[in-house]
């Protein structure tokens, strides 16, 4: 979890000496001795009402026909290839001058499409339903974010130092003194972060205070599990900590939304906005008002659901089915999730409106998405993410803005890696060359992909779980490379397991057809798998497009 605990110990009296302090005692004696504290009273932040009467949508990953909890017996098929799009007459993507980036934490589109308000923004803007991110866990994908590089080229592998990651790493390998934000604001852009930043943020007491270059405006909390509950939590508050209770106002998605919707009502541009909500991460935090909320909501009920697969691989062999008693709380869990996700809807409402009333949505791109998916129940494995299968791995993204044509599906290979070139792109920054990803501007005015465009994205699971890890898994999957297509999943593991899925016909993946595939087509894409795992910058660019062998039968 992201900063320093504020329960491991009772407060201690003002004037204690911060090097002997444990967390909630230096952060007391710092608010004690002299560090300014701000109450914020918290605005009312106009979110729109959550019934809007949208039935939930099919998936776009699987591009499900039916609900996500009613297939009928059918198997989903994907989407066809991106739509054409008529010129439109109205605003360009010329017109953008500020960008609003909105990040869930743990968000994957089952859950996103059972949210009634979030399987709404399609009809809104963009979808592009092969977003894949480089690590399914917290802080390695928002690294990757951060400096559009794959995992095994920015090197933060885990959420904690201890196990090579955390922002302990990011720090010590200097990559914040070179990365987004530093690249926006070298090219005058005003820039903000408010919400979670990245695991183990602050690392020390007299680092509570500290404000990473590159960022105009912060205020993210210095809490480790109290963050995550939403409740009695602090936060720096652009060098400042700011003290929240238990009360309704003190909810941290709240407070981080007024805190956005004040920065857009009142930055100069262009300005470029993160809004990095904890929701709905464990332990799924829910605001009073969306408690009565999603109680029909159930964990998704598909192919995979308690389900084994056919020739699964090592590490989930031994894997039992879960007990009637597991699968009811399975579903409660995932209905408190669902609830929590309501905050995420509240903040993409609490964001569009403010952009309405202040005329700034002519000129703003709003970037809706997650840092990696989540399973629950999929495969008898009860809850977690880790796996290179698309609940953990192909995450929601839609973009909205001017000059974006609404309705419109791209099914084009995208990554994370992808983000930050986008970003200092169309905020006319330089983006180094040793970044791996592409600038997805192209696709916005038409929803086409632009000539050569990568034909694969690769998930890295590098790091090892281990107790003290947040995102702990007893029974997560060993280190992976994992080469996503809008055809095939192949995955290689340290184990010396192999899978490869046809997406087309398996969908869910759920049939590893590794033994009876075509020789050249496994050997051609483990020969692209070793090449993108290797790659940096520019062979990057080159290593991700994927050629079927020509005599490969495609079955």
């Amino acid at each position: 979890m992201c900063g320093l605990s504020s329960q491991e110990l009772p407060t201690t009296r003002a004037g204690a000496p911060l090097s002997h302090a444990t967390p909630r005692t230096w952060i007391n004696a710092l608010v004690a001795a002299g560090t300014a504290v701000v109450l914020v009273v918290t605005a009312t932040v106009f979110f729109i009402s959550s019934t809007q009467g949208t039935a939930v949508k099919a998936d776009p990953v699987f591009a499900s026909p039916e609900s996500l909890n009613s297939l009928d017996g059918e198997i989903p098929t994907l989407a066809s290839e991106s739509e054409t799009i008529i010129e439109s007459t109205g605003p360009t993507t010329a017109d953008i001058k500020n960008i609003v980036f909105i990040l869930a934490d743990d968000l994957d589109w089952y859950l996103f499409n059972q949210v009634p308000r979030l399987a709404a923004l399609p009809d809104q803007g963009m979808t592009f339903t092969n977003h894949t991110v480089t690590d399914s866990l917290c802080c390695p994908s928002r690294v990757s974010i951060f400096r559009g590089q794959y995992i095994h080229n920015h090197k933060v592998i885990s959420n904690i130092a201890a196990t090579g990651g955390g922002w302990p790493t990011f720090r010590d390998l200097e990559h914040e003194k070179d990365c987004l934000p530093v690249w926006l604001t070298a090219a005058g852009v005003q820039t903000a972060l408010f919400g979670k930043y990245l695991n183990e943020y602050p690392e020390k007491p007299r680092e509570a205070t500290y404000v990473p270059p590159g960022w105009s405006d912060w205020a993210v909390p210095i809490s480790r599990g109290d963050s995550y509950t939403g409740y009695n939590y602090v936060i720096n508050n652009n060098g400042i900590l700011e003290r929240y209770g238990n009360n309704e106002s003190d909810f941290l998605n709240d407070v981080i939304t007024n805190k956005a919707t004040s920065f857009i009502r009142t930055a100069q541009e262009p300005f470029f906005l993160e809004l990095s909500t904890y929701s709905p991460h464990k332990p799924a935090p829910v605001a009073e008002r969306n408690r009565n909320k999603q109680f029909g909501t159930v964990a998704p009920r598909n192919p995979t659901y308690n389900a084994y697969g056919v020739d699964e691989p090592q590490w989930m062999k031994d894997k039992q089915p879960l007990a009637p008693q597991a699968l009811a709380r399975a579903d409660r869990e995932w209905r408190q999730r669902a609830q929590s996700a309501e905050s995420v809807a509240d903040s993409v409402d609490a964001v569009m409106a403010t952009l309405k009333a202040t005329g700034r949505d002519k000129n703003t791109l709003v970037v809706i998405t997650a840092d990696n998916g989540y399973h629950m129940v999929e495969r008898r494995m009860l809850k977690g993410k880790r796996t290179p299968f698309a609940s953990d791995t192909v995450v929601p993204m839609i973009v909205i803005g001017p000059g974006v044509p609404a309705g419109v599906t791209v099914n084009d290979m995208t990554s994370t890696i992808d983000l930050a070139p986008t970003f200092t792109d169309l905020l006319g920054g330089v983006t180094p060359n040793w970044v791996d990803g592409r600038s997805l501007r192209e696709f916005l005015g038409t929803g086409k992909a632009p000539e050569n465009w990568r034909d694969a994205a690769l998930s890295e699971s590098l790091g090892i779980s281990t107790p003290n890890d947040p995102d702990y898994q007893k029974n997560a999957p060993p280190q992976y490379f994992a080469l996503r297509t809008p055809q095939w999943l192949y995955v290689e593991y340290q184990d010396g397991s192999r899978t490869l899925y046809n997406r087309e016909t398996d969908p869910f993946e759920m049939v590893n057809i590794i033994k009876t595939a075509d020789p050249l087509l496994v050997a051609s894409m483990s020969s692209q798998l070793r090449q993108l795992s290797t790659c940096s910058g520019d062979t990057c660019r080159v290593a991700d497009t994927f050629e079927l062998p020509q005599q490969v039968s495609p079955n």
